[in-house]
Order: C-alpha cells, then sequence, then structure tokens
C-alpha cells in the first residue's frame, strides 16, 4: 500500500515541475500598445433641432446637428475620419407595420423631401469612426401626414424615362378648398411605389365610388391599367384586379367615366382594351366600396376600330355604354346592363347629321354645356378628309329611339386657325364656348356666334407646344356642389417644350361666359414631361 501511494505523490509532483518549466519557456507576444479612444459627440444644442416634428408628405426636413470629433467641432466633412448615413423607419411595431427602413443621405447635414407615406417615423444619424468603427446615434419623431385628399391631378410621360409615365398633384386656392399654400408634388407614382408605371399616359381619373373614403385613381397607359389609393398614390390594383376574368391581352387604349350619377344613381367605369369594351356598374353612395368589376366585353360582330372615346355624361338608365366605331363611321350603344352594341333608331332628315353614318372620324372630343348643367351634350372635333368639324351630340336626354340626337355641325376650317393641328379640346359647361390647343396657342371658339375663333392665349415661349387643356369640372352630383371649388372657372394649360425636353402647367380664370381668360393672375408649374391628361381629384374638404 505504502509502494502505490509513494508513487502518486512522485507522479503528481514530476507533473507540476513538468507545468512549471513549461511555463518558464513561454513568451507573451501580446501588443500592449494602449491609447485612448477618440472621441465623438453629436451636439444639438443651439441648433433648432426639435425632439419631434410634424411635417406634410415630400415637405422638406432639415437637421443640421454639430459633431465633435475629440472636442473639435467638424465644419467640413473631411476634416475627420467620420462616416454619416441618415434613415428613416417606423416609430410603431407589430402586424401590418412597415419593417422598411430607407437611406435619406451621406452627409453630417440633411435635407431632404419625405416621401414616406402617412405614419410616425424615427429619422436618425449614425456617426461611425472609421478608425474603430465604434458608432454614436441621434434620432428624432417625425409624423408624417398626407397631402393627397385632393387637387389637380397632371398625368404625363416621363421626359427623364421615355415609354414611362407618371402623375403630378397641385393645389391652390382654385384647385382645393380651404387651401392657402401653392404646393405641386411631381413623380408621384415611382417616388410612393419605387417603380415606374410603364407605357405612355392616356387618362387619369378620381373614381369617386363613395362619399368618403375607399375611393382611387386610375391611371391607364397604353400598356396598363392600375389603380393607386387617392390618398397616399400607393398601387392597389394591377391590371388583373380590374377583372373577374382578365383579359389574354393587354392594350388599353381608353379609361373612361360613364353617367351622371347621383347619390343613389349608377355610374360605369368604361375601359377599351384591345378593342373590346368593358364597363363596371357601380353605385355612388356615401357607404360604397370598389366591390364590382369589369365583366364580359360587349360584342357586335361588325364593330370596326373603336374610337378612344365614350360619351361620359348620358342618360345612364337608357345607354349603358355610347362609343364610336371609326372603321364604319358610326355611333354605337349597349343598353343599361346588355353586352349587345346595337345601332341608334333611323335618324330624322332634320337632324344636324345621323349617328348611324357621320361620314366622318373622331378625333377627340368633351363634355359641355346641354339642356341643364347635369345633362350637358358631347363636343366632337370630327374630320372628314382635310375637313375639320363640331359635331353636338345629345346623349344626356334622348334614348336609343329618338331621332334626332345630332344637334348640331359646325364647320370648323374658315373659322378655326390651325384646327389641322389641334392637339386637345375643352367645351364649357356653362357657356357656349370651346377652347381648343393647337402650336403654342389656346383658341376661343364661341361656335354658336358664327365669328372665327380667337386666341385665347399664347405659350411664353414659342418652343412651347400645347398638349391638354381641360376646364376644373367633374362628373355628377358632385359637381355641382360646393365639395369642387372653382367649378367651370379655371382653365388648366399644359405645354411641352421639345427642345428643353420639360413640361409646363399654367392656370387662369376665366370668364364662363365667354371664355375670356383674365391674365393678371395665374400659377405655373414646370412638370418633368410631356402632360397626356389632367383632372380634378375628388375631395371632401
Amino acid at each position: 500500500m505504502r509502494s502505490n501511494y509513494t508513487l502518486y505523490i512522485i507522479n503528481h509532483t514530476l507533473a507540476i515541475v513538468i507545468a512549471m518549466a513549461m511555463g518558464s519557456c513561454y513568451s507573451d507576444h501580446g501588443n500592449y500598445d494602449y491609447h485612448e479612444l477618440d472621441e465623438v459627440r453629436i451636439d444639438t444644442v443651439g441648433t433648432g433641432i426639435q425632439a419631434s416634428y410634424a411635417v406634410q408628405r415630400f415637405d422638406t426636413l432639415e437637421l443640421s446637428p454639430e459633431v465633435y470629433f475629440n472636442g473639435q467641432r467638424v465644419v467640413n466633412e473631411g476634416d475627420a475620419p467620420l462616416t454619416y448615413q441618415w434613415t428613416i423607419f417606423s416609430a410603431v411595431t407589430g402586424v401590418g407595420t412597415s419593417n422598411v427602413v430607407d437611406t435619406l443621405g451621406h452627409e453630417r447635414n440633411l435635407k431632404t423631401p419625405i416621401i414616406r407615406t402617412g405614419g410616425n417615423y424615427y429619422v436618425q444619424l449614425v456617426v461611425t469612426n472609421q478608425n474603430d468603427g465604434i458608432r454614436q446615434f441621434f434620432r428624432v419623431g417625425v409624423t408624417v401626414s398626407e397631402a393627397f385628399d385632393g387637387g389637380w391631378m397632371v398625368f404625363y410621360e416621363r421626359a427623364d424615362h421615355p415609354g414611362y409615365s407618371d402623375l403630378a398633384l397641385v393645389f391652390n386656392p382654385w384647385t382645393k378648398n380651404n387651401v392657402t399654400v401653392d404646393r405641386a408634388y411631381t413623380n408621384l407614382f415611382e417616388l410612393t411605389n419605387g417603380s415606374l408605371l410603364q407605357g405612355r399616359p392616356i387618362r387619369c381619373f378620381d373614381v369617386a365610388m363613395a362619399l368618403g373614403a375607399n375611393n382611387y385613381v386610375g391611371l391607364c397607359t397604353d400598356y396598363t391599367l392600375v389603380g393607386v389609393t387617392d390618398i397616399a398614390i400607393e398601387q392597389a390594383m394591377a391590371f388583373d384586379n380590374f377583372f373577374n376574368t382578365p383579359p389574354a391581352k393587354m392594350a388599353p387604349t381608353w379609361y373612361g367615366h360613364h353617367g351622371n350619377g347621383g347619390v343613389s344613381g349608377q355610374c360605369s367605369e368604361v375601359l377599351i382594351n384591345d378593342n373590346k369594351i368593358y364597363t363596371n356598374t357601380y353605385f355612388n353612395s356615401a357607404s360604397g366600396e370598389r366591390e364590382s368589376r369589369f365583366g364580359i366585353p360587349k360584342f357586335d360582330d361588325g364593330v370596326g376600330e373603336l374610337a378612344p372615346w365614350n360619351a361620359e355624361l348620358p342618360n345612364q338608365l337608357n345607354y349603358g355604354i355610347v362609343v364610336y366605331d371609326q372603321t364604319n363611321e358610326c355611333f354605337r350603344y349597349a343598353a343599361f346592363e346588355r353586352a349587345q352594341l346595337e345601332a341608334f333608331a333611323d335618324q330624322s332628315p332634320a337632324a344636324a347629321f345621323d349617328v348611324n353614318h357621320t361620314g366622318m372620324k373622331l378625333l377627340m372630343g368633351d363634355w359641355g354645356v346641354g339642356q341643364q348643367r347635369l345633362l350637358p351634350y358631347d363636343y366632337l372635333l370630327m374630320s372628314k378628309g382635310s375637313e375639320r368639324k363640331l359635331a353636338v351630340a345629345n346623349f344626356a336626354t334622348t334614348t336609343p329611339e329618338d331621332t334626332h340626337i345630332g344637334l348640331a355641325l359646325y364647320d370648323l376650317n374658315a373659322l378655326c386657325p390651325n384646327i389641322d393641328r389641334a392637339t386637345s379640346l375643352a367645351a364649357s359647361n356653362v357657356g357656349s364656348f370651346i377652347f381648343y390647343g393647337a402650336a403654342d396657342k389656346v383658341y376661343n371658339l364661341a361656335y354658336d356666334s358664327g365669328l372665327p375663333a380667337t386666341v385665347a392665349w399664347q405659350a411664353p415661349s414659342a418652343d412651347e407646344e400645347v398638349t391638354c387643356v381641360r376646364i376644373m369640372k367633374y362628373y355628377n352630383t358632385i359637381y355641382s356642389t360646393s365639395m369642387m371649388p372653382s367649378c367651370d372657372e379655371v382653365v388648366h394649360i399644359a405645354t411641352w417644350n421639345q427642345q428643353r425636353q420639360t413640361g409646363h402647367l399654367y392656370e387662369y380664370r376665366i370668364n364662363t361666359a365667354s371664355g375670356d381668360l383674365d391674365q393678371s393672375m395665374r400659377y405655373d408649374y414646370v412638370i418633368p414631361g410631356k402632360v397626356k391628361d389632367m383632372a380634378w381629384k375628388f375631395s371632401m374638404k
């Protein structure tokens, strides 16, 4: 027993000796050249920076904090080994909130528009010391309010991206109630959705399916149709979402409205896609929402090429749709909630023109003054070879059995300068005049007078071509209420300067009886593209 115990003591002692010997052979090669850490400090005292901000969407936020490096104030970006990053992210977490973090800038001072949709956010600055990677943080709260509940929409082809469309919104005291500011927001579709809208613009309008919320704006290009929310301009509907059964081919040529509405009346969206007509009937009411879709297309075995037009304010119970067949040079209708396109009754020789056999092509049109303010006629610029004519049709109070739908036909060549170059037509809904744009001018034609058209307006530069003219008005009974400011009292003129690749929007007050423009005051805005269409954006405010 003794020998075993002695062996354990010897072996244990030997292990200790060996360990001590090995330790005496180890050299410490660590770097113990200690130095103090750099001091980076973000200081907002005396800078005017607040703890939180409330801004309208697309307002510019400016923040200029002081930054100190090792006790010295950084004046120039290269004075210290520091990098900067400003970001914005949601201050709210949980189900349904956005986790997106957007970078706003990489300089010490921030000056940038806030493009995030309405909500509560943090704007944060991170200062990183490149020597050691240590970061310092600073943040402020930012509440963003939407600014897009009303105004004037401008739909244009992007100058920097030909073949793509975008939307601008303008509001001032003429275009939005209870507003004292003058603002314009451009490229809203791309800035909101992070992508371009493919196709050249055809039409835009606010589909007021409800008098409160749940409306949307339809944007139709020659490539697609999308629906964006009326408050945030966020895409809510792709092309297929408009249909119960989407068509095989996506090829829009027209997007319009049908029906004079009334709080409990019938209205329809209208789409001509791949030369087929689709309608979507909805009820305009305070509780309405979009629950309907485009159904089967209207049909007629003999229909030819359809003009990019429909009668937008007919008697909706008499006509479910009124369109124009360019090939056969005739108007066609489908009865309310029917799919068959039909000819009208044989027309009287006393009618100004035969809607079943016009012998003309339809170039463009607009609705304007009729029997009553809410029962307007259609004013149509037509061509017959080199001749230009103004046709006036009554789809507002007639039925398909009436024999006198063509009310008037005016020869324009001798009265209207540059009428063969007309690019846009706008009809007054309270006076007997139309505007048409051609070259760098807008002309006023008092068609009942028999007098030549006069120059109502000329662009500041001869290089500007008038591309779109619209009078401030809207569909259905909303039009006749105080919801819409400046009803019939403002004309919007859009121009395009090909040489400078710049668009422009001009707004003037008009004499509603004569169409004369008051040029003592105007609003004007630069638009980053070629304007095709403009429309009022519905607002309850």
